[in-house]
């Protein structure tokens, strides 16, 4: 009896083994590559014409709003085949379009097209009414519209530069042709394997009997392919914000960056680079201004007075000051370094000091932390990782703590000057720090990816304590009494009290990077904003205005109110 009902139950787990191998292979042929397959019998019967520009997946905002401005257009697919007279279909069309019948001749050939012309309704109505067969109106997916956001983190495509590198694409599954594009840099870059369909999501095309003949009655036909075989990118940046900051850059920034992080939680709402480039066309065709392809927002600059910020929170941290420690500024014939202020400050508090953002008296405070101590925070606070949540960077070897360790270099340190080089990005963490309450959260670019729906989110950072809420404080006073009276006054709005901190890095000859680091409302943050100006004047004259007009139109389109409430604090988890 035993051994009847053990054979039972063996018979029925491999059973269940069995129809469970065979369910599992059925949903993956039906859901996962059923549209390759539907997509393979159509082409197997019709001469088909794709009617999407790339078969990518969509690089979307964290509401779902198209980054690169994706977007449905009607165009003319034309099928030779099927017309009769290809001379005066061309001048048909010429007409309606407004072009050179030449042209379009030209670029009617022996195989399927899809004209490049964007078509209004009535266009698109006349063209249907002539009745020229061969000739339909489709619908037609363009990636690139006409005003694509955050195009550097964005990325861009580019053909397939090598057999090398199409047998590597060519070995992830999906079907790549040699002269494919794929992504060259950024998101679309990183996330190809996840971005790149296997089937094109709409197609057009007209029918062959057995023999390969046209079926010229059943005319062109759409037909549209659910693919399972591409993922879209949902990123943390905000349209909203993301277009309101390069509204104000491209008014005032002619190189520069400018982030935007959600205050306390790290997301990247906005990162923005000047100059920019057009994603639409090839790099190739833009290879003669290589700096459009730079994204200043990861890229490493020295900070100038910014990196004070963390001066002042390790000095206070370890005990070597506090805000109302006193000082004494020489000006421009002070012994360690000079002052900005020819005259000096004279008798000073710490506190203004910063607020002021005098050298000579972080350079005493520089030399009394130590090297060890400043540079354990240098590290502490991710300033030798560029990368974010979502959006892997290689380490910068200058950046290494190793650059920094001659005895001679502490107190350039000090004042952010010398061989120190930060990001943006970077910077913008710091102070998120500040408002945290002392701890640090690595920003999120990518928020996850959602396929067939349904979004599978990258968690954000957990974060880690590098200074005390105590610390935290006392930074966050002195950058409101920097914008309330010292060097970032240009960065505060008479509408919403800011908090802030400029930089100037002098970088040789005239050249000098502005900056202004801060956030607001200053009871109540919402934004953290860094803006970092190549070739400015001065972080106060520069960089500041730039984040007085962002602050202004971000809250001012939220129609916040300030508030003294007081500040929220959050405990590490």
């Amino acid at each position: 009896m035993y051994r009847y009902r053990r054979r039972i139950v063996i018979f029925f787990l491999c059973a269940g083994l069995l129809y469970g191998g065979l369910l599992l292979r059925l949903t993956h042929l039906q859901v996962v590559r059923g549209a390759a397959y539907a997509y393979a019998a159509f082409r197997q019967q019709a001469d088909v014409l794709p009617l999407e520009e790339y078969p990518r997946g969509s690089i979307l905002d964290a509401h779902g709003i198209s980054l690169t401005g994706e977007h449905w257009e009607k165009r003319v697919a034309v099928f030779p085949a099927l017309v009769r007279e290809k001379q005066q279909v061309a001048g048909g069309l010429a007409a309606l379009l407004g072009v050179p019948a030449e042209r379009v001749a030209a670029q009617i050939g022996r195989d399927p097209v899809c004209l490049p012309y964007r078509l209004t309704a009535g266009q698109a109505a006349a063209i249907t009414k002539a009745g020229w067969p061969g000739v339909a109106v489709v619908p037609y997916r363009e990636r690139y519209g006409t005003r694509p956001l955050a195009v550097h983190v964005v990325g861009h495509l580019g053909r397939i530069g090598s057999g090398a590198e199409y047998r590597k694409l060519a070995r992830t599954g999906k079907p790549y042709a040699f002269d494919d594009y794929v992504g060259r840099k950024g998101c679309e870059y990183y996330y190809e394997y996840l971005l790149k369909g296997t089937v094109p999501c709409a197609v057009a095309g007209i029918y062959r009997d057995a023999r390969g003949r046209v079926i010229g009655g059943l005319g062109v036909r759409v037909e549209r392919f659910k693919d399972a075989g591409r993922s879209d990118l949902v990123l943390a940046i905000d349209s909203r914000v993301q277009r309101a900051v390069e509204s104000v850059m491209d008014a005032q920034v002619a190189r520069g960056a400018v982030v935007v992080l959600a205050a306390r939680k790290g997301d990247i709402l906005s990162v923005a680079s000047r100059p920019a480039f057009a994603p639409a066309h090839p790099c190739s065709e833009q290879a003669g201004d290589s700096a459009a392809f730079l994204d200043r927002a990861f890229a490493p600059y020295p900070p100038g007075s910014v990196f004070k910020i963390l001066v002042a929170a390790a000095a206070c941290e370890e005990g070597v000051v506090k805000p109302e420690s006193r000082f004494f500024c020489r000006g421009a014939k002070d012994p360690l370094i000079p002052c900005w202020l020819p005259a000096g400050h004279g008798a000073i508090t710490f506190a203004r000091a910063f607020a002021q953002s005098c050298n000579p008296v972080f350079a005493q405070v520089g030399l009394a932390l130590g090297k060890t101590r400043l540079l354990a925070y240098y590290r502490r606070c991710g300033f030798t990782d560029r990368g974010v949540v979502g959006y892997p960077l290689p380490r910068d070897a200058r950046q290494e703590v190793s650059c920094y360790l001659q005895p001679h270099n502490l107190v350039n340190l000090s004042v952010g000057q010398g061989p120190l080089l930060v990001t943006p990005v970077q910077v913008a963490a710091l102070v998120n720090a500040v408002v945290n309450d002392g701890v640090y959260v690595r920003p999120r670019l990518v928020k996850g990816f959602r396929w067939r729906g349904v979004l599978e989110e990258l968690p954000p950072d957990a974060g880690r304590r590098v200074f005390s809420a105590a610390t935290a404080a006392k930074l966050r006073e002195m950058m409101a009494l920097s914008v309330a009276e010292g060097t970032g006054r240009q960065g505060g709005t008479e509408e919403w009290s800011c908090a802030g901190k400029t930089g100037t890095a002098e970088t040789g000859g005239k050249r000098k990077i502005a900056w202004f680091a801060g956030y607001a409302p200053a009871e109540r943050p919402k934004y953290i904003v860094v803006v970092m100006v190549e070739n400015g004047e001065s972080g106060a004259a520069s960089a500041a205005p730039v984040f007085k007009e962002i602050v202004k139109s971000l809250l001012s389109q939220e129609n916040l109110q300030n508030t003294t409430s007081s500040f929220p604090a959050k405990k590490l988890k």
